[in-house]
């Protein structure tokens, strides 16, 4: 059975996640610059955890384009660029859309009674003011959606490319209340085009949705001046444990 859970936070996740959103939160608060060299040891100060967490989470920013490694110094952080989160989103876009339209073929009419109540309980939960708890039941829906389409090859390469982006976007706040009702809006159509079994406009609607969302985090991440010159010219420096 398909369930949305709001109580699950990101306090669920295995260490190594956790440590991977706190490194990218620091970058994207400025507290780490771009350029600046990590090693396993600050980091294990810094974030008061064993070495093995942190080499899992060093592992996956690279592999993920955050950090380059340097040989027998650790790794040097990069900056999280408009390039980097287009990039992350054309891909998220395509699987996304394939997924969605794949789902609508193989749905059941349970299913959809079901994705339905989850999208009346999300709706609630983004409405509630609580941006943790509304970015994970997103979370939750979408891959409640996506696992219907059977394809989980797919899934685990959306999974590996989108996590950065979605942690980019907590760490700057998740929901804002100007945009409740335009994500909810969002999530209608895609409901909508299940309830109809038309799977080009499941895919149309997951494109624009996932479109959509990237020009606002993009905008945000503006705002913020995450993509600052000023920050990105500051020299590299090693990280100091708290």
């Amino acid at each position: 059975m398909l369930s949305l859970r709001p109580d699950r936070t990101p306090l669920n996740e295995p260490t190594y996640l956790r440590v991977k959103r706190a490194i990218i939160g620091d970058l994207v608060s400025g507290q780490f610059a771009p350029g600046t060299h990590l090693t396993i040891e600050t980091l294990t100060a810094r974030y008061e955890v064993s070495h093995m967490p942190i080499r899992e989470a060093l592992r996956q920013l690279e592999g993920e384009g955050i950090l380059i490694s340097i040989a027998h110094r650790g790794f040097r952080i990069e900056a999280i660029t408009e390039a980097y989160i287009r990039n992350i989103y054309d891909i998220r876009v395509g699987i996304e859309s394939l997924l969605a339209r794949r789902a609508v073929e193989k749905v059941t009419d349970e299913e959809i009674v079901e994705l339905r109540r989850m999208h009346r309980d999300l709706s609630a939960l983004i409405r509630s003011g609580k941006p943790a708890l509304g970015s994970e039941g997103n979370i939750v829906f979408h891959k409640a959606i996506y696992a219907i389409a059977k394809n989980p090859e797919a899934e685990l390469i959306l999974e590996g490319r989108t996590r950065v982006v979605r942690t980019v976007a907590d760490s700057l706040g998740g929901y804002t209340p100007d945009v409740y009702e335009l994500v909810i809006s969002e999530h209608e159509k895609m409901i909508v085009a299940f309830e109809s079994r038309d799977a080009t406009a499941a895919g149309q609607a997951v494109f624009d949705h996932v479109t959509a969302a990237r020009d606002r985090l993009l905008a945000r991440m503006a705002r913020n001046e995450v993509f600052s010159e000023h920050r990105a010219e500051q020299p590299p420096t090693v990280v100091q444990g708290n």
